[in-house]
């Protein structure tokens, strides 16, 4: 393939061509006529003759000439276009006001549009970054530095966006500025930024909920210890609790009848109801917040299950949603459910986003008489391994959208409320870290089900 054919080469080989022929043509059959034909009146009518074919055969030869300068530059066009076509990363051409050119397959596809549309388009239909006056300064830019690196978003055709990587460049044609670039998507390796980010907020967040764990221990531990004491001393017919009684003439009858009617004896199994019920969420925040190494250990999933629920309860509570008290949960699992090999802390981080996501989307459904919130909560024993289900009869996800839910930074919350993380970093942990799968369903109106498929335990490791 020869790139380095240029169209002044041409004409100057296409022009010495026909110069060449015309100047022996004229040479040899004037000469050759003039000897044959003494007549000058045949050689006059010859002559016009002459002239014609000469014509005819110049014709043929600039066309058989163009024809093959055609045919070159087109085999180049080709090779040209084919190297472009197989290039993975979307190419864009554009001249200095910012229409585009040309492009690849791969920007075609990567945008959604055909070929023929994006041609009608200019740089700023695509990047939502960039209008005309950012369009002058990345020419001038480009220009200054020759080549230009920098991050900016591309607009699909369905009106989501992803992030791209631009490598740009310059150059003249005719002495007209054109700009090349090369806009690589850099989706996954955002997303891997951000689930870094996200994982050092979350080790971040676990160390303090550990130093506050261990700062309500001792406070808790001295109120149940209290409680506990307070009940032994009151209820019991200890020997000790007889001799004080007797020492200070009192009749524990009647005090216990006194206790029974102002319900104190009630009160004190609150307490310690209570305190057991603090204790069991401080021990799920000990074990939410282990920041050992991120080694893979046999638990007991159905277990797992409840200290989140037990954990998002908690944090719902805290934050005054009256509505999870409505919320009926129901529980279904297997008999002796099989032992999963997992990192504890990031599975409990993905149960505790979807039960808290099922909460807030039930939350916003108004519900019919006799009917109200459910969650229900599964585990299954499968094939080759363990399966979850966490399912709500809240408002559903729309068709369109179960595709996105996945997706860094889809949310169809309000701006402020949600970043888009959540469910895109259980993804990752469920699929990526843990081998696993992680679907959804739904039926708009009716509810949504999220399933996870985890592997059966093969770990050569205690529990945690």
């Amino acid at each position: 393939m020869n790139f380095s054919i240029r169209p002044s080469t041409i004409a100057l080989k296409i022009s010495a061509k026909y110069a060449l022929f015309g100047f022996f043509w004229i040479l040899l059959s004037d000469r050759l006529l003039n000897f044959l034909v003494r007549d000058p009146a045949l050689n006059q009518q010859i002559q016009t003759y002459k002239g014609w074919l000469y014509v005819l055969i110049t014709a043929a030869i600039i066309y058989i000439l163009v024809d093959r300068y055609d045919r070159n530059v087109q085999k180049n066009q080709n090779a040209y276009r084919r190297l472009l076509d197989n290039i993975a990363d979307p190419i864009y051409l554009a001249d200095s006001t910012g229409r585009i050119i040309d492009i690849n397959e791969a920007a075609a596809e990567r945008l959604g549009y055909s070929r023929k549309e994006i041609l009608k388009f200019a740089i700023s239909d695509i990047d939502p970054d960039t209008n005309e006056i950012e369009w002058r300064k990345t020419i001038a830019r480009t220009a200054s530095d020759q080549r230009l690196i920098f991050e900016s978003r591309h607009r699909r055709k369905d009106g989501t966006t992803y992030p791209v990587e631009v490598v740009t460049c310059i150059f003249e044609e005719n002495g007209q500025k054109f700009c090349l670039g090369v806009a690589r998507d850099i989706t996954q390796r955002t997303r891997t930024l951000e689930l870094m980010v996200q994982h050092e907020k979350m080790n971040s967040l676990g160390g303090m909920a550990a130093g506050i764990a261990h700062e309500i221990n001792n406070p808790l531990a001295v109120i149940m210890g209290a409680t506990q004491n307070m009940r032994n001393r009151i209820l019991s017919d200890s020997p000790k609790n007889l001799h004080i009684a007797q020492e200070c003439d009192l009749d524990l009858d009647k005090m216990r009848e006194y206790l029974r009617k102002r319900d104190i004896a009630n009160m004190l199994a609150k307490i310690s109801e209570a305190g057991g019920r603090a204790s069991q969420i401080v021990s799920s925040m000990l074990n939410f917040s282990h920041n050992g190494p991120r080694k893979m250990h046999t638990c007991n999933i159905a277990k797992l299950m409840d200290e989140s629920l037990e954990l998002t309860s908690s944090d719902l509570r805290f934050r005054n949603s009256s509505r999870f008290t409505q919320i009926q949960i129901s529980k279904e699992y297997d008999n002796a459910v099989l032992p999963v090999c997992c990192i504890r802390s990031e599975i409990q981080q993905v149960l505790m986003n979807l039960i808290r996501n099922a909460s807030e989307a039930m939350a916003e459904k108004e519900y019919t008489a006799g009917e109200g919130p459910r969650l229900d909560l599964r585990i299954k024993n499968s094939r080759g391994g363990v399966v979850l289900e966490v399912e709500n009869n809240g408002p559903g996800i729309p068709r369109n959208r179960l595709k996105k839910v996945f997706e860094p930074f889809y949310t169809s919350k309000e701006v402020g409320k949600g970043t888009g993380l959540g469910l895109s970093i259980s993804y990752f942990i469920i699929t990526e870290q843990h081998k696993g799968s992680m679907t959804v369903s739904s039926t708009d109106g009716k509810g949504a089900k999220f399933t996870i498929r985890l592997p059966e335990d093969s770990c050569e490791c205690c529990d945690v």
